[in-house]
């Protein structure tokens, strides 16, 4: 009997004791709350101050103990922004890219992105922002903005129709030139969506290849869904030959203003080499490519892969990788160095086309740029000197080069001229060879 009453003493002092501490506890996690508060408050009343340095230091502190505290991110951003360091605050912001933002963390950030050539990325924001804020005035003015930039950046404007042209003429299928052009004209037909139709037309100068001609018509849409999200849907046939039809679908995604992202299939290939099609052999192709731009235009990189699954039962595959640096960046002069490398291999023996089992290539590629002053919105000439080592296998090691000389107008903000001129030393099984290419590109927008 003793024994119990003693023990019911002792659970209660126990209890009083537990008690205690929790109220300790939540005195200290008040404490702690109240403290954290008072530090955020006094950052953002030196920020707004001016001392931008003394509050970001506060902050700084903060957050070592609190990372993921939004308002703390929040208001480091905002005050790195009023220091005037976009680049750091962009590469806070990366943080908390994915929360949910206030108005007006979103529009100071979004003028950053603007700041650092990041357009689309500033576009992309403000209209999640708008999602849930539809009637903010601040937000509605950001975008309007934004959207200016990144339509001032492409190379038409898509509100309007436009007609593009193209002509090409090369040799590369092993000295047999041929003729190639395009027209294709646009319209807008939706706020995001142009149709648009095409023809396009190969010819060869040798009579017995005259079966690798065609003419083919297509029609397609472009849908842009986003700022990031682009879809092209094609349909062609042949105009002088029936069963001949195919579908083309490109889809480009654009994560960020640095990066292109490029998906493309088609079930009737137009660009097999001419021998090829001169013996009936079709094929489709697949592609996918990764492009880099970084915002300050000195790199550049790009990686490419490509495979086509012909009818006579090959498969090729492909690799096609470059990166490039500016080295130098004046008012009227730009010089870019880029290295490259390509392999290739096929499944196929005996086409009646050039079909390497296996080959690669590495090279380099200087480039030359001359910004002139002229009576045109802009006029840029570039100069392409190239040098590379070629292997094929059952063949020896060769050196290839080549120069190539480029003429881009942009005449009056609607109307666009390229001109290219090529000269290559190329290698087929061993055996050199010269080649020209002369290519041209007019868009023109109404």
């Amino acid at each position: 009997m003793m024994s119990g009453a003693v023990s019911k003493p002792r659970a209660l002092s126990f209890l009083v004791f537990l008690f205690a501490i929790i109220v300790c506890d939540a005195e200290t996690a008040r404490d702690s709350a109240r403290e954290l508060e008072a530090q955020h408050l006094r950052a953002v009343e030196l920020g707004r101050a001016g001392k931008y340095d003394d509050a970001l230091l506060i902050l700084d502190r903060l957050l070592q103990n609190f990372p993921d505290n939004y308002p703390l991110n929040r208001d480091h951003i905002l005050i790195t922004i009023w220091k005037g360091d976009c680049k750091g605050a962009l590469r806070h912001f990366e943080r908390v890219r994915n929360h949910e933002h206030p108005p007006y963390l979103i529009v100071p950030v979004s003028d950053c992105l603007l700041e650092r050539n990041r357009p689309k990325e500033a576009t992309t924001l403000v209209r999640a922002g708008l999602d849930r804020y539809p009637e903010d005035a601040d937000l509605k003015h950001a975008l309007l903005k934004t959207t200016l930039v990144v339509d001032a950046d492409r190379p038409i404007d898509e509100d309007r129709p436009a007609v593009a042209f193209e002509f090409t003429t090369d040799e590369s299928d092993q000295g047999l030139r041929e003729w190639f052009s395009r027209l294709e004209g646009s319209a807008q037909i939706a706020e995001r969506a142009r149709i648009y139709a095409s023809y396009r037309i190969a010819r060869s100068d040798e009579a017995e290849f005259a079966a690798g001609n065609y003419d083919r018509a297509g029609i397609g849409v472009r849908y842009r869904v986003n700022e990031q999200w682009l879809l092209d849907q094609e349909f062609s046939t042949d105009a002088k030959e029936s069963g001949k039809g195919g579908a083309a679908t490109t889809l480009v995604y654009e994560p960020r203003d640095t990066w292109k992202l490029t998906a493309r299939y088609t079930t009737f290939a137009d660009d097999l080499p001419l021998r090829a099609r001169a013996a009936g052999v079709e094929g489709k192709h697949g592609e996918a490519t990764a492009e880099y731009n970084s915002t300050d235009y000195l790199w550049y990189g790009l990686v490419t892969l490509n495979r086509y699954d012909f009818t006579d039962t090959n498969r090729r595959e492909s690799l096609f990788g470059t990166l490039g640096y500016t080295f130098e960046m004046l008012p009227y002069r730009e010089q870019m160095l880029y290295g490259e490398v390509y392999g290739s291999r096929n499944t196929f023996d005996n086409a009646p086309y050039f079909n390497p089992k296996r080959d690669r290539s590495v090279g380099l590629v200087h480039r030359t740029n001359f910004i002139f002053e002229s009576r045109f919105k802009r006029h840029v000439d570039s100069l392409f000197l190239t040098l590379s080592s070629y292997w094929q296998e059952d063949f020896d090691t060769h050196g290839k080069w080549g120069v190539r000389y480029e003429q881009n107008y942009n005449i009056d903000g609607v109307s666009h001229f390229n001109l290219g001129l090529a000269y290559d030393r190329n290698v087929y099984d061993g055996q050199s060879e010269n080649e020209t290419r002369i290519e041209l590109r007019y868009v023109k927008s109404f």
